[in-house]
């Protein structure tokens, strides 16, 4: 039986290095003394590859905290351009008041004055606002405002960091690859314009899930991730297109029924006692006009010609399904077995391209994506 140091030896040597594959990590490590050499031993110090990544994404959320500066002290709360004008506006202070919660107001269940009527968010991403609500101090409207950001950043810090681990470990052999998420400036400057990162990482961790074939758990985490946010459903996707390949239809439907199961556990009670508030996220969806960012906005001002909303659904809604199954096409007639994590982006950013509205967080949605490797076996 191999001791541990044994193993230790055979985990250290099988963990690529970067520097000896990549021409851009040899040469940026001259800066630090060059590439590792012969008789180095990796993991001899208490922080291990993923502890490194996830400091340095925790970092980068920092950066991104330091760059809203500007809003949090003053650009929030007067006069709407500057907010831009600086790059650091954030949904979270200005939704603290719009949607009730200065006011004690409980979402989906508690009307809210005005044109909006209910809270327009997912389920879980209610929750989490709910609780960071409760979180926030009181004081004046400003300070209550500062407070809920500060509280929500810290709770997105939380997410980012679970990000950083599961992308670092979903291949063991690559965990330094995980930097490439956690460098990102879109990372950084766009964490805490939304709760997007509730989402991101449990997809991240979905993800981590499938790469060690646990099916089950990457649909829990598949639902729950939809309940937050609802792009992650299209991850099923892929994973059928995939089981479809190698033959495996038990792990698809235990993966779909896992998802079915605690999207259903979360969204139920709601659905069952609040069914105004919670079907508002779907019908703000579907209502919604065109916005800032989306093509269907860069068509419209080019031709001068506007575009019924419903006309908007449905070329989108179609566009996506012929897209997808292209893509799934693809998937089954290719040479190669296509790594999950490259049709996750591909699907999503197709759900990105064709939508009626970008918001500049969605970019999240895809920076984990193409960095989280499956292992070479398996379903992945």
């Amino acid at each position: 039986m191999p001791s541990a140091e044994d193993t230790s030896v055979h985990q250290e040597q099988s963990v690529v290095r970067p520097t000896r594959q990549d021409e851009v990590a040899a040469a940026g490590s001259e800066l630090i003394g060059g590439q590792s050499g012969r008789w180095s031993r990796l993991g001899s110090t208490a922080l291990t590859p993923v502890g490194a990544v996830a400091l340095v994404a925790l970092g980068m959320f920092a950066l991104g905290m330091v760059q809203k500066l500007p809003c949090y002290n003053w650009a929030w709360f007067k006069g709407a351009g500057s907010q831009y004008t600086h790059a650091c506006y954030s949904d979270i202070p200005h939704l603290y008041s719009g949607r009730g919660f200065s006011e004690g107001l409980l979402p989906y269940f508690d009307r809210l004055p005005g044109d909006m009527q209910y809270l327009e968010y997912p389920v879980l991403t209610g929750v989490f606002m709910q609780i960071a609500s409760w979180l926030t101090p009181g004081g004046s409207i400003q300070h209550q405002e500062q407070a809920y950001w500060l509280v929500n950043a810290g709770m997105l810090m939380i997410c980012t960091a679970i990000i950083a681990v599961c992308v670092a470990r979903t291949h063991r052999r690559r965990p330094w690859d995980g930097l490439l998420v956690a460098l990102a400036p879109a990372f950084a400057l766009t964490a805490t314009i939304n709760w997007d990162l509730l989402a991101v990482a449990l997809t991240a961790a979905a993800m981590l899930m499938w790469s060690r074939s646990r099916t089950l758990a990457f649909g829990i985490l598949i639902g729950l991730a939809t309940a937050a946010k609802l792009y992650p459903v299209l991850l099923l996707g892929p994973a059928f297109v995939l089981c479809w390949r190698a033959g495996k239809w038990r792990e698809f439907w235990v993966a779909t029924l896992g998802a079915a199961g605690s999207w259903l556990v979360v969204n139920l009670p709601v659905m069952v006692f609040a069914p105004a508030g919670w079907k508002k996220f779907y019908t703000f969806s579907e209502e919604r006009s065109i916005d800032f960012g989306s093509f269907w906005l860069i068509i419209t001002q080019r031709t001068g010609a506007s575009i019924e909303v419903s006309t908007v659904n449905t070329v989108s809604t179609l566009a996506t399904v012929a897209l997808c199954a292209a893509i799934g096409g693809l998937t089954l007639t290719a040479p190669r077995r296509p790594r999950f994590a490259q049709l996750a982006f591909l699907v999503v950013a197709v759900f990105i391209l064709v939508n009626k509205v970008y918001s500049p967080q969605y970019v999240l949605w895809l920076i984990p994506l193409p960095r989280s490797p499956g292992p070479a076996g398996g379903t992945s």
